[in-house]
């Protein structure tokens, strides 16, 4: 008996240090497409002249001085900022110019979203999940998305830095520990304006699962995180509505209905956002798109509510349901606003006891990356290389989108039945 354990040991170890080597392989392969995939379009744009221009306008990310304007939440310009300084520092100090400045920058500003891969990774081996507590196959799942690494490495955008903190903020709000996943929603609507979509939820299960006591150090977990970032910037620009004034005009620089986006208005649509309505056109009997739009948005938001309250429907499978069809039927999306879902059918797999319906949620997780991968893919070599799969495609895409949508949501709301039969 005692020979047999130490032998399972062993090979406990053995395998333990194989997926070492296998994660440690996804970051040398993360770490080489970061820094030699040359990002155009947000990189180039954005995120590099707000990290070099940031620190010389002392953090004052709102500044008028910044061009392009930040019209960004806190978190992820003031880490730019950060970077950003020490970039100034080389090209200043030790005098880097050229295409050795421009590679550094390039991968550098990118790695925020790197970071916060791999330290989830480490943060999900350590969870227990309805993979009868190993996590192996989530790890795996999570590194192998194609839509977040080429969101990560090639776009060179934040969206997995959104699913991430979705993740751990619903994850804590369901496992009772109210002050992170307060602290974790507090720091989603710091890093993305689309976490706005998800925080009435978050406020409606807390009001029906928590007490009084609980509201009362949400409120206070939640709004120190922030305010940390915020009033500085509040002080600064003598504007104490600044956050308001953000999340609210969030969407107003999108003009167009849509913007390259395989969902409902697409398939209307599927052309240059040139020649796509703008939203203060005229819809119909003098409603604008962009009162039509806050319509369906309220009522999608009516119908969540009713399915979590009247019919107890399961909190992420709620939340997948609502990003989907956020993403699918309201106007203003973007190629990469479909990512959020993943984070709940993440936590679908992390919480569910059920496991006879993770092949379907895989299944789900696969169809929604291909999707999204190939959204992104269309829209970013359009602008980088000027080859575009063209409207056909963009129409196709957008039907299918459309019907993934649907299908998810009846199997869903119909799920124990069909699982029954």
């Amino acid at each position: 008996m005692a020979i047999k354990n130490i032998k399972e040991k062993e090979l406990q170890r053995e395998s333990e240090f194989e997926k070492r080597i296998i994660v440690f392989s996804f970051l040398v392969m993360y770490l080489l497409a970061v820094f030699f995939i040359s990002s155009v379009m947000d990189v180039r744009r954005f995120n590099i002249p707000w990290a070099l221009e940031i620190p010389k306008n002392y953090f004052n990310i709102y500044s008028s001085k910044i061009h392009p304007l930040v019209n960004y939440p806190p978190l992820i310009p003031l880490i730019l900022g950060v970077i950003g300084s020490f970039l100034n520092f080389v090209h200043i100090s030790l005098g880097l110019r050229g295409l050795p400045f421009y590679f550094l920058c390039n991968g550098l500003v990118k790695l925020p979203s790197l970071i916060g891969t791999f330290a989830f990774i480490t943060w999900l081996k350590k969870e227990r999940s309805s993979f009868n507590g190993n996590n192996w196959p989530l790890v795996l799942l999570f590194l192998c998305s194609p839509a977040l690494f080429i969101n990560t490495t090639v776009w060179g955008q934040f969206d997995v830095i959104s699913v991430i903190t979705l993740i751990l903020s619903f994850y804590y709000l369901e496992n009772k520990h109210v002050e992170l996943a307060s602290f974790w929603m507090a720091v989603s609507l710091l890093s993305k304006l689309q976490a706005v979509y998800f925080f009435p939820i978050f406020v409606l299960f807390l009001i029906i699962h928590y007490k009084l006591l609980d509201y009362l150090k949400s409120f206070i977990t939640g709004s120190l995180t922030f305010l940390v970032p915020w009033f500085p910037l509040m002080i600064i620009n003598h504007d104490f509505f600044l956050p308001i004034k953000l999340y609210l005009n969030g969407s107003g620089r999108y003009l167009a209905i849509d913007d390259h986006t395989f969902n409902f208005w697409s398939v209307f649509y599927p052309y240059s956002v040139k020649l796509l309505p703008k939203v203060n056109d005229v819809f119909a009997f003098g409603l604008t798109f962009k009162n039509l739009n806050f319509l369906i948005l309220l009522i999608i938001l009516a119908i969540i509510f009713l399915m979590i309250l009247r019919f107890h429907f399961d909190l992420n499978e709620a939340l997948l349901m609502y990003s989907l069809w956020i993403f699918t039927f309201t106007m203003q999306q973007h190629e990469r606003y479909e990512i959020p879902s993943l984070a709940f059918i993440f936590l679908i797999l992390i919480l569910k006891k059920d496991r006879q319906s993770n092949l379907a949620y895989l299944l789900i997780f696969g169809a929604l990356n291909i999707l999204i991968f190939f959204n992104q893919l269309n829209v970013y070599l359009s602008h980088a290389a000027e080859i575009s799969f063209g409207s056909i495609f963009v129409l196709i895409a957008s039907i299918i989108s459309v019907c993934l949508t649907i299908t998810i949501s009846v199997y869903l709301v119909f799920k124990d039945k069909l699982e029954t039969n």
